[in-house]
């Protein structure tokens, strides 16, 4: 069946950074094996110490109650061998998210084909997903700020009772601690831990010229910045882009505060299940290189997936800033489905948001269900499973994880088990929405009109909520169709005008008009008019 579309958009290359993964083959089997990637904080790792920072005790101040973690132990990471110009003394500045952020772009443009592939250098753009930058900031944060310990130490009376001598080597002695322990701050500092040269070191590896930035959409920054990413497609801004997500937010600061917020789980992520307390974190790295589907076909890239569509929403006001809304999670799935001109009853997978929290994963189900049975799904019918089942919540790269695993299961026919479903949540009743946990590997054999199809969503703290439309590649079943609008650009120092392409509409044109229409004769009649009545120059009183 053809299906004619306004823009479909290509995936034609995939890499990633993740927890027990080092590289998305890997991630793929860890996926289909059931592979439960959360594992206590040992000291050893080189993060921070739990005995500085852990108390069972919720209430304990400035502690975490919770120290397991998706945790990335492992990654290629040797940019001499690959010939990129990071010197070894930038590589110790650089964050690891900007590392794995260069780790996950370089597989995915080697599974693209590049450099024998060519793409082009000038319209290449990047943009990335990021919501907390990386630990190393914190880390030189506690260096720059010394001072205001020592401070507070020599103001002590305890302290100012001790001897000249014994002070200032208790001083000097600590001092000497902190800066052995913590990284050094150089020229290269600032630009290694900044969340926007995520994005700008990637341009600046792989030399692209378009536009480069990160998205900070908390949650669902990932998801944002592939929305941005389409668009730019769409648009013609760009005819390639590398987007997707980069987490590596793990610090001590970030267990403590989700600690008082009572959002972390101490024992384990169990999405959907009556025994989910909580979300445990992970970290990583999913990237994904884009294309107009048209654009794919003519050069005969490897498409794993086509993404039909996106759609974004905020909460407005509601109960909490940081409480979910099902009005504003039901829009951003309406949207991404109008946008993929498709049925929601035709889903038949949902990778979902699933963080395994009590109150997050009840919306999120009633919000996905009540969109999908108002188009007609059929009760039971769509699996849904969530990958911080396996990995932990990544943050501002949870919906590149997603949509990684979700493209996956589109390529290979195949759905992966979700995992830690012992009891459903008794607050979900499954048996009137058009879910089922899979928790199982199996074929993926459910297609409606000849397609498979899938949602995905990622739903921010803050109420920002987005969701993705993506289905099986085809080759031919969706028919390319340009813009039904035809336009003319009349340059206003010629008697004439001249047709565009979209990439030449998207140049700036001083002095000119832009007439549009649905057919030359309309656009000839508005042409006519204009022309007719030359505009007479503005009056004062049209400049008061």
């Amino acid at each position: 069946m053809e299906e004619k579309v306004h823009r479909a958009i290509a995936v034609v290359g995939l890499g990633s950074v993740l927890p027990d993964a080092p590289n998305t083959r890997t991630f793929w089997e860890n996926l289909k094996a059931g592979r439960y990637s959360i594992t206590d904080l040992s000291a050893d790792q080189g993060r921070w110490d739990p005995e500085l920072y852990f108390d069972s005790d919720p209430l304990a101040p400035e502690k975490t109650y919770s120290k397991i973690g998706g945790w990335v132990r492992e990654y290629d990471w040797n940019p001499l061998a690959w010939k990129l110009p990071i010197p070894p003394k930038v590589s110790e500045a650089l964050d690891r998210t900007q590392k794995w952020s260069i780790c996950a772009t370089r597989e995915a443009l080697a599974d693209y084909g590049y450099p024998d592939r060519k793409l082009d250098h000038d319209r290449t753009a990047v943009i990335l997903g990021n919501a907390m930058a990386g630990d190393q900031h914190y880390m030189t944060a506690l260096r720059v700020f010394f001072p205001e310990f020592s401070s507070e130490l020599e103001a002590s009376p305890s302290f100012a009772a001790l001897g000249d001598d014994v002070r200032a080597a208790i001083v000097a002695e600590t001092h000497a601690g902190v800066r052995d322990r913590l990284p050094i701050i150089n020229e290269d500092t600032m630009p290694g831990e900044l969340s926007n040269i995520i994005a700008g070191r990637v341009a600046a590896m792989f030399n692209f010229h378009g536009p480069n930035y990160v998205c900070d959409a908390a949650c669902a920054s990932a998801m944002a910045a592939m929305n941005a990413a389409v668009e730019g497609l769409e648009e013609g801004d760009y005819d390639a882009v590398i987007t997707g997500g980069i987490d590596g937010n793990m610090s001590a600061s970030s267990f403590v505060k989700f600690s008082k917020i009572g959002a972390l789980s101490a024992t384990g992520t169990r999405p959907y299940d009556e025994g989910a307390d909580g979300f445990v974190m992970g970290e990583g790295a999913a990237v994904f290189v884009l294309k107009r589907l048209e654009d794919a076909e003519r050069d005969g890239d490897k498409i794993y997936a086509v993404l039909r569509g996106l759609g974004g929403s905020s909460d407005g006001r509601g109960k909490g800033i940081t409480a979910p809304n099902p009005f504003g999670q039901k829009l951003a799935v309406e949207r991404a489905w109008l946008h993929a001109g498709c049925s929601p009853a035709t889903a038949t997978m949902v990778e979902g948001h699933g963080t395994s929290t009590r109150v997050g994963d009840v919306v999120e189900v009633a919000s996905i269900a009540e969109v999908m049975s108002a188009a007609g799904a059929e009760l039971g019918r769509v699996p849904i499973g969530s990958v911080k089942s396996n990995i932990g919540h990544l943050k501002g790269a949870a919906g590149a994880a997603g949509i990684l695993k979700t493209v996956l299961s589109l390529h290979h026919k195949q759905l992966a088990p979700s995992l830690g479903l012992n009891n459903p949540n008794p607050k979900i009743d499954f048996a009137k929405t058009p879910f089922h946990v899979n928790t199982e590997l199996r074929p993926w054999d459910d297609k409606i009109g000849g397609v498979r199809r899938a949602g995905v969503s990622a739903f921010g703290f803050g109420g920002t909520n987005f969701h993705a439309v993506l289905e099986e590649y085809i080759p031919g079943r969706i028919a390319h169709e340009s813009d039904s609008k035809s336009t003319v650009a009349v340059p206003g120092s010629a008697s004439g005008g001249a047709s565009a392409s979209a990439r030449e509409a998207k140049s700036p044109l001083r002095g000119s008009a832009v007439i549009g229409g649905r057919s030359k004769a309309e656009i000839a009649g508005k042409l006519d008019a204009l022309t007719a009545s030359p505009p007479r120059p503005p009056s004062a009183e049209d400049l008061a």
